[in-house]
């Protein structure tokens, strides 16, 4: 029986020996986690996000429901922001721009909203766990494809965050980039529209490339640098000087998350 017992013993250290180990292995339990707690939130979420709607304090959703995941997630996982520029945060309201990398942008979302927050998401975000909570909390859900169409409703719902106060998340890029290096996608110029006819100030926001921590197969604990840049106004402008504004915010932004990433070789 004792023979028996220690043999069992061993193979279950040498499991957890191999489990912890195992990079692919970490990966799998963390981003299980991680997306295990963003459902909970979702759904969890919905009825407190309802009630705060029905209440006219719907633009606070944002920030109580994903600061809460964001704390919960970066305490299980070990995730850290280091902040630099904070005090434009305070720029508000404001069109506050994101370089976007991966679902893990939804915790770093938490570490940074402002009180009063809307955010730009595609339309097919709404059948997410988070959904109920996009629509409920203000969310402004945009198809792709419809480039026309989009721009004539962002810039009406521009105008009404504007006079509530109301700051918008917007991801320029329009969609993932995963690359291993710190680069931009070319930027969609739906928020950029919105920012120029709405008048509202835009805040550049860079996290640096973390493909050093968060891939395919790989998910470890870490800090990560995030930069918040000086405030861009845009009440003097005009629909023509969107182009020239698009390219403008692209290149500070673009140079900063080359600034603040880490070397290539570590990656």
């Amino acid at each position: 029986m004792s023979t028996t017992w220690n043999l069992s013993f061993f193979v279950c250290a040498m499991l957890v020996v191999l489990f912890v180990c195992s990079k692919n292995a970490r990966h799998r339990l963390r981003i299980g986690i991680y997306f295990a707690v963003m459902c909970l939130w979702g759904f969890g979420g919905t009825p407190v996000s309802f009630a705060m709607a029905l209440f006219g304090r719907r633009f606070e959703v944002g920030r109580l429901i994903t600061a809460s995941f964001a704390w919960v997630v970066g305490l299980i996982l070990g995730l850290r922001v280091d902040l630099e520029g904070a005090e434009h945060l305070a720029t508000q309201p404001a069109v506050l721009m994101l370089n976007h990398q991966s679902a893990l942008d939804v915790w770093l979302l938490g570490r940074i909203f402002p009180k009063r927050v809307s955010v730009m998401a595609k339309k097919s975000l709404g059948w997410s766990p988070i959904g109920p909570v996009l629509y409920l909390s203000g969310a402004i859900m945009v198809e792709r494809g419809t480039g026309v169409r989009a721009v004539a409703s962002i810039r009406e719902a521009g105008v009404k965050l504007r006079d509530a106060g109301v700051s918008l998340m917007v991801f320029p890029e329009g969609t993932r980039n995963g690359a291993r290096t710190p680069s931009l996608l070319p930027f969609k110029k739906g928020g950029f529209h919105l920012a120029v006819q709405s008048g509202l100030p835009i805040v550049p926001i860079v996290c640096e490339n973390y493909s050093h921590m968060y891939r395919r197969g790989y998910f470890e604990p870490v800090t990560l640098k995030v930069r918040v840049l000086p405030p861009i106004l845009t009440a003097e402008l005009s629909g023509d000087d969107v182009s020239t504004l698009t390219t403008r915010v692209h290149d500070q932004m673009l140079a900063a998350v080359r600034e603040i990433s880490r070397p290539a070789q570590v990656i």
